[in-house]
């Protein structure tokens, strides 16, 4: 009874550690497939693959890191979009430079802030 015992709880633990396994190899792989769209795919996969040299993934660290350098690229793209945002920011250090009586031109506003108005017919 006791040997059948022992067997059947080593045969439990042997079984729990083995599915443990399938799931930690399987589960970014689901991930990837139902919430990482198609054309980003190779992206993360280059991704976890520079973080993780061994052969058994890391999830959580990479999958974190996956979803920062996500949160980052999005924020770059919105501010590329910014109609205030200036292109040319990183000539203000250029132009402070420059000697006072030299000639600048004055600031503008954004070319979608006053549309032209057709004359009447």
């Amino acid at each position: 009874m006791t040997s059948t015992l022992l067997a059947g709880i080593i045969a439990f633990l042997v079984l729990l550690f083995v599915l443990s396994e399938i799931a930690s190899a399987v589960l970014p792989l689901i991930i990837v497939l139902a919430f990482v769209p198609s054309q980003n795919r190779e992206e993360l996969a280059t991704v976890l693959a520079a973080l993780d040299s061994s052969r058994r993934l890391r999830l959580w660290p990479a999958l974190r890191f996956a979803v920062t350098m996500r949160r980052q690229e999005r924020k770059v793209a919105g501010e590329a979009r910014d109609p205030e945002r200036n292109p040319y920011a990183h000539l203000n250090e250029h132009f402070a430079r420059m000697p006072e009586d030299a000639p600048l031109n004055q600031p503008y506003g954004c070319a979608d802030a006053e549309k032209p108005v057709s004359p009447p017919v």
